[in-house]
C-alpha cells in the first residue's frame, strides 16, 4: 500500500488524523512505501564457467615490440582479456559468454551458454585462435573482444572476435573479419544440441566470415574495432563499431532483420577538419538501445594538440526518433540533427573538465570511466571521471536530466562508472573489496545508496554486467591465480 492508497481510502475528519491508529497507519504506510522503492537485492546463484580462460601473465611492452617471451605471456595494453567487451547476453532462459582459452598455447574462441532452467553449462570452441597484437600470437592484445549477439526475430546467434582495423596486416589479408553465426534457433535448441553443429561453417571450414551478407562494403569492414550488439523491442539486431582512429574515428552501425544487415550507417564523420570542423575528433562511447530510443554518448578526443586535455574532454549525447537509427536524429534539446555529425559541439551537455583547477597542456586526463544510461520514464543519466595531474586530483561526476526539465545537473559523486538500469532505477554495479556491490538511486535524482554487497566467495577483480528483466548478471573474473589461466563466474541477483 502506497502513502496516497492509504489517504484515499481513510478520508475522514481532522480528528481522526490525530489519533494513535492513524499515526500507526501512517508510519506503516510510509514503510511500505521506501520499500517498495528500495526493493531488497538478493543473491541467487553462483556458477563456475571455466577454470581455463587465457590470461597474459608476462610483462606489458611497447607496440614495437616482438620478442616472444619464454617465461610468461607478454601483452601490449591489458593483461585481462577475458571477460571483456560485450562478452554477456541473456536471451529467455539463457546466458551466453564468451571467453578465450588459455594459455597461451591454446587461444581458442569459446562460447559458453547457461540454461537456468535445467542448470547446464555448455561450451563450444570455435576454430579460431588469438592473433595477438598485429599478428604477433605470443603478445596478448586486450581490444580483440569476443562480443555476442542474438537475434530477437530468428533466435541465431552473432559473434565478432579478435578484431582491431585487421585490414592493416599483411598477414589477414584473407581473415580480416572474423565473424561467425549460427542457424536461425539454434541460441534455444536444448542442451544435448547445442554444439558447433548449430554454426554455418564458411568454404575455408573454420566457421569465419569475409562479409556480412547483406553488406558489401569490404574498404570498411577490413579496418573495423571495437564490435558490440545490442537489440530493440521490436526484434531487431543491431551491429556497432568503431572505423578509424583514436583521434580520427567514426562509430557505424548495421542492423540484422532475421535474414540480412542493412549498412553501414555513420554516425559521425573522419576527417571533420576538411568539413567544417576545427580539429578531426574521435568518439568513445557507445550505442545503446535504451529508454525506448536509439541513442548515442561518448567523449570526444581531438586532434587538438595544444589545449589542456591529454585524451577526451567534454559529454556528447544524441538519440533518434526513428527506431532504425538511420533517420531523425535530436540534439539533447530535441532540434534537428544531420547524420553524419560534423561538430560535436552540437550535441555537448557538460564539460567534466570545468570541475579541476589545472590549465596547464596535457594537463587534464580522461580515458574511462565514462557510461549512460535511460530510464524507461525517459530519465537520463551519465557517468564520467576526470584526474588533474598538476595537483593530482581524481573526481567521479554524474551528470543527469529528469524526464521533462531543459537543463543537465552535473555533480561530484563517489560512485563506480558502470550505469544500469530497471524500470526507473538507475544502478551502479561493481566491485567493492573484491565483491560485488549495488548502488541505487531513482531516474532524475543523485540520491545514490548502497543497497546490496556481497560478502562471501570469491574475490574478483574484473567483470562484466548484464541487467535484464529485474535481474543482474555478472560474470568475474577471480582475483587470484598464476600462469596464464583464470577462472569465470556466473553471479546472478534478483533486483
Amino acid at each position: 500500500m502506497t502513502f496516497y492508497q492509504f489517504n484515499q481510502i481513510f478520508q475522514f475528519n481532522s480528528v481522526l488524523f490525530r489519533t494513535p491508529f492513524f499515526i500507526a497507519m501512517t508510519v506503516l504506510s510510509t514503510a511500505l512505501f521506501h520499500s517498495a522503492l528500495f526493493a531488497k537485492v538478493s543473491f541467487e546463484s553462483q556458477t563456475l564457467i571455466t577454470d581455463r580462460a587465457m590470461f597474459f601473465d608476462g610483462n606489458k611492452v611497447g607496440v614495437k615490440h616482438t620478442a616472444n617471451n619464454p617465461d610468461g605471456y607478454d601483452y601490449v595494453f591489458g593483461n585481462a582479456l577475458s571477460p571483456h567487451g560485450d562478452c554477456i547476453k541473456v536471451f529467455q532462459h539463457f546466458v551466453f559468454m564468451t571467453w578465450y582459452r588459455g594459455g597461451v598455447e591454446d587461444r581458442h574462441v569459446m562460447l559458453s551458454r547457461f540454461n537456468t532452467k535445467t542448470g547446464v553449462l555448455k561450451t563450444i570452441t570455435f576454430p579460431h585462435r588469438h592473433t595477438g597484437f598485429k599478428g604477433k600470437w605470443w603478445l596478448g592484445e586486450t581490444h580483440n573482444t569476443i562480443a555476442v549477439g542474438i537475434s530477437p526475430k530468428n533466435g541465431s546467434i552473432h559473434l565478432l572476435y579478435d578484431m582491431h582495423r585487421n585490414g592493416n596486416v599483411p598477414a589477414f589479408d584473407d581473415d580480416y573479419l572474423r565473424y561467425s553465426f549460427s542457424k536461425a534457433g539454434a541460441a534455444t535448441v536444448s542442451d544435448e544440441q547445442f554444439t558447433l553443429q548449430q554454426f554455418v561453417n564458411s568454404k575455408a571450414g573454420h566457421f569465419k566470415h569475409l562479409k556480412f551478407p547483406g553488406i558489401d562494403d569490404v574498404n570498411t569492414t577490413r579496418l573495423l574495432t571495437y564490435p558490440a550488439f545490442f537489440a530493440d523491442k521490436r526484434g531487431d539486431l543491431f551491429m556497432k563499431m568503431r572505423f578509424g582512429y583514436s583521434a580520427n574515428g567514426k562509430m557505424l552501425f548495421a542492423r540484422y532483420d532475421g535474414n540480412q544487415w542493412h549498412g553501414y550507417d555513420e554516425f559521425n564523420s573522419t576527417n571533420a577538419s576538411e568539413k567544417g570542423s576545427e580539429h578531426n575528433w574521435g568518439l568513445y562511447g557507445d550505442f545503446k538501445y535504451v529508454g525506448g530510443k536509439f541513442r548515442i554518448a561518448f567523449q570526444r578526443r581531438s586532434k587538438n594538440k595544444t589545449d589542456k586535455y591529454k585524451y577526451q574532454n567534454g559529454i556528447y549525447y544524441a538519440y533518434s526518433n526513428d527506431r532504425t537509427g538511420k533517420t531523425e536524429w535530436k540534439t539533447p534539446n530535441g532540434k534537428d540533427l544531420n547524420l553524419p555529425v560534423i561538430e560535436a559541439d552540437l550535441i555537448k551537455i557538460a564539460e567534466p573538465g570545468d570541475w579541476v583547477k589545472t590549465s596547464k597542456k596535457d594537463q587534464v586526463f580522461i580515458s574511462h570511466g565514462f557510461d549512460f544510461t535511460v530510464t524507461d520514464a525517459g530519465d537520463e543519466h551519465f557517468v564520467s571521471q576526470i584526474r588533474d595531474q598538476e595537483f593530482n586530483v581524481i573526481k567521479n561526476l554524474h551528470t543527469y536530466r529528469k524526464v521533462g526539465d531543459k537543463k543537465f545537473t552535473t555533480e561530484a559523486y563517489n560512485g563506480g562508472n558502470q550505469l544500469y538500469t530497471s524500470g526507473n532505477n538507475v544502478y551502479v554495479i561493481g566491485l567493492k573489496n573484491g565483491r560485488v556491490n549495488i548502488v541505487l538511486t531513482k531516474g532524475g535524482t543523485s540520491d545514490f545508496k548502497q543497497v546490496y554487497q556481497h560478502q562471501a566467495g570469491p574475490k574478483f577483480d574484473k567483470g562484466v554486467v548484464n541487467v535484464a528483466d529485474g535481474k543482474v548478471y555478472y560474470y568475474l573474473k577471480q582475483a587470484e591465480g598464476t600462469g596464464d589461466k583464470r577462472k569465470l563466474y556466473l553471479q546472478v541477483f534478483d533486483l
